[in-house]
């Protein structure tokens, strides 16, 4: 049986993305080949392309963070799923794909009946948002947090999340987005037309205990500036790097996969050297998974319970062929997405 699959055969912009015809895999003793029905499209696809993430592969390898499929054939020594089954993985590279071959350990059973595109923005978008309200800012109802690109896929999640926790919320967007941003429950505030510091201290007066920055640079001091005495920034990206989804002239090309997370800690260094109680976290996914699989599993059952009862509904911007992942990176660089790009390799 035939499969399409998508590699990344350079780093660099959306041409490093090839569709390739295969034999459809077969799952070794441990795994599970997942029927995938859903992949999610996200700015860490992006910056793995460009090199510069954390978790980028080696060249040629197939992107794709998140996804949904059913069990569609069963490895020696695996027990606990059948055949249709719906799961949830995240195995931060080799979800572009129709088939993907997974440790049955690294399977997480969905519920039934849930839209496969939502279900999928949930594995990474909604445990980032959910795990940096809970686990890393320790939010309480009442508290104003100020959310950073506040109509993409992890913004969205946090003002939904955001809501349910009963915060007080900002969140930086453009014009066009801001209708949205307001109708999930937070004050808009146009990045590109005001300063979002000096309209924090206007709209609050002595600003925010906790601002999420995916941006990074030299906009994590600003996001500083744009908190009250004890506040804190989580900091979980640096899309500062990107611009147009590809990295910033000048920027050595090739795979540099620790070189923007030394920079980072690099920043919340010295931050801990300036007076004042305000703190700055990094945030990370992979790493909180793989030091806390019980909690990524708990949180994830978590928020599948909430997608189940309607109480969260994630916002898909878009829904593309595999074929069309080259195009789904181009809208993702291009900015302006409002919720999540997700790739339907078998719709």
């Amino acid at each position: 049986m035939k499969q399409t699959r998508i590699i990344v055969t350079h780093y660099g912009g959306p041409d490093a993305l090839d569709v390739v015809e295969e034999e459809c895999p077969e799952p070794k003793s441990g795994e599970v080949r997942v029927k995938v029905l859903a992949a999610g499209v996200s700015l860490p696809d992006v910056l793995a392309r460009e090199g510069i993430h954390p978790e980028t592969p080696r060249v040629p390898y197939t992107p794709g963070w998140d996804l949904i499929g059913t069990v569609d054939q069963i490895g020696e020594g695996v027990s606990g799923f059948e055949l249709g089954q719906p799961v949830a993985a995240m195995p931060i590279s080799g979800c572009y794909t129709q088939y993907a071959c997974l440790p049955g350990r690294k399977l997480i059973p969905v519920p039934t009946g849930l839209d496969p595109a939502e279900a999928v923005a949930v594995v990474l978008n909604y445990i980032t948002a959910y795990q940096m309200l809970h686990r890393s800012a320790k939010v309480k109802p009442g508290q104003r947090v100020l959310i950073h690109g506040a109509s993409g896929g992890v913004g969205t999640a946090l003002l939904q999340l955001g809501r349910l926790a009963r915060l007080e919320m900002y969140g930086t967007c453009s014009a066009r987005a801001a209708e949205v941003v307001k109708e999930l429950g937070a004050t808009p505030i146009d990045y590109r037309n005001s300063d979002f510091v000096e309209e924090i201290h206007r709209l609050t007066g002595d600003g925010v205990d906790a601002v999420f920055d995916g941006i990074g640079g030299d906009n994590l001091w600003r996001s500083r500036e744009a908190l009250r005495e004890g506040g804190l920034v989580v900091v979980y990206g640096f899309q500062a790097k990107l611009r147009g989804g590809r990295m910033d002239s000048g920027a050595p090309s090739g795979r540099h996969p620790i070189r923007e997370s030394a920079i980072l800690g690099w920043y919340i260094l010295r931050n801990r050297l300036l007076p004042s109680r305000k703190r700055m976290v990094p945030y990370s996914i992979q790493w909180l998974m793989r030091l806390r699989p019980a909690w990524f599993r708990q949180d994830l059952f978590t928020l599948l319970d909430l997608l189940q009862k309607k109480k969260i509904k994630p916002l898909i911007a878009q829904r593309l062929p595999l074929c069309e992942a080259r195009h789904a990176h181009e809208l993702l660089g291009n900015g302006g997405v409002i919720g999540k790009i997700v790739l339907v390799p078998n719709g």
